[in-house]
């Protein structure tokens, strides 16, 4: 009964080996080149486009058989996305500013076996990226200080130049047929020399009070104009405002002059009915008495002397006298 568990146990293990040497799993987010003697196939196709034969990349995840090393061999590759970040590096700007620049690539493996032919693994990749991608930081060169660093967002060119560098690192890796393509090159951090931070902050400062300086003369000069404006309008109003007052006061005129050419024919009746506005004003609500012997035919109070005051009774009246 020993005995049958060691046979059951070593062929058990025996299959485990058998099974490890002669096949290989390609998981979900792998692909894998099988290499006969260290050299890849290309995929066979018809004339219509159509897989013949896949050759030695595999993609499809699963089982797959193989001949035991030295015969043949798998490398595997990840399908994924990977970042690469670069290492600080000084730079110059175009107007001679120093800045210390941290980059970074998204970058995958595309077509694994240009991969395999030509780096084969993945530190190799990144050897070549990292070259690459400090060769694009170039172009930060061609922008002033003030395009990278500012408080204003819309003067900010980090969107144009990382799109540059990475059309420039597309086009080299292209040209180089490594099988990677680029999907994302990025400034990860900017930061200032020692030596260079406290002339930065000068020229700020000093940039923040021409503003200051620009914006005070500018609301000066458009108070002045408010000013200016608001003095004009005020002559103008007041022209018109003396004009249309001589112009009340010449038919005012004209019309005292009529007047005065009717009261000039009675003086006596003009002298009367000014005491009676005279004693209108002076007394409001008033009634005024007067002797029916005052009263002429015509209706008209007499201005003759003798009259009474208003409120009171003439002598020798009536109360049911005639009022006006």
């Amino acid at each position: 009964m020993k005995n049958a568990f060691t046979v059951a146990l070593g062929l058990l293990i025996a299959l485990i080996l058998l099974t490890y040497m002669f096949a290989f799993t390609v998981r979900y987010d792998q692909m894998a080149v099988l290499t006969t003697f260290s050299k890849a196939t290309d995929p066979v196709v018809d004339l219509a486009g159509q897989i013949l034969e896949p050759g030695s990349v595999k993609r499809d995840p699963g089982l797959y058989f193989r001949w035991p090393w030295p015969v043949q061999q798998v490398q595997t590759y990840p399908t994924r996305m990977q970042i690469l970040e670069d290492q600080l590096e000084e730079l110059q700007t175009a107007d001679a500013f120093s800045l210390i620049v941290r980059t970074f690539v998204v970058w995958r493996i595309d077509d694994p076996l240009a991969f395999f032919r030509r780096l084969k693994t993945i530190d190799e990749a990144e050897k070549q990226l990292h070259s690459l991608l400090r060769n694009t930081k170039g172009v930060i060169s061609k922008y002033r200080f003030e395009q990278l660093v500012n408080t204003d967002a819309s003067a900010i060119q980090l969107r144009p130049i990382e799109q540059q560098m990475l059309e420039q690192l597309r086009q080299r890796l292209a040209e180089a047929g490594y099988g990677i393509s680029v999907q994302h090159v990025g400034i990860r951090r900017m930061m200032l020399p020692e030596d260079v931070t406290e002339g930065v902050f000068e020229r700020m400062k000093s940039t923040r009070q021409r503003m200051a300086q620009k914006a005070r003369t500018e609301g000066e000069a458009q108070a002045a104009a408010i000013r200016s404006e608001a003095n004009s309008a005020s002559k103008r109003i007041l022209a018109f405002a003396e004009e249309r007052a001589l112009k009340l006061r010449a038919d005012g005129d004209s019309l005292a002059a009529q007047y005065y050419d009717v009261f000039g024919k009675d003086q006596d009746l003009a002298s009367f009915l000014r005491r009676i506005q005279t004693l209108k004003a002076a007394l409001p609500g008033a009634t005024l008495i007067v002797p029916a012997d005052q009263i002429a035919p015509d209706g008209l109070i007499s201005p003759a002397p003798g009259s009474v005051a208003p409120g009171s009774s003439a002598p020798g009246s009536q109360d049911n006298g005639p009022r006006k």
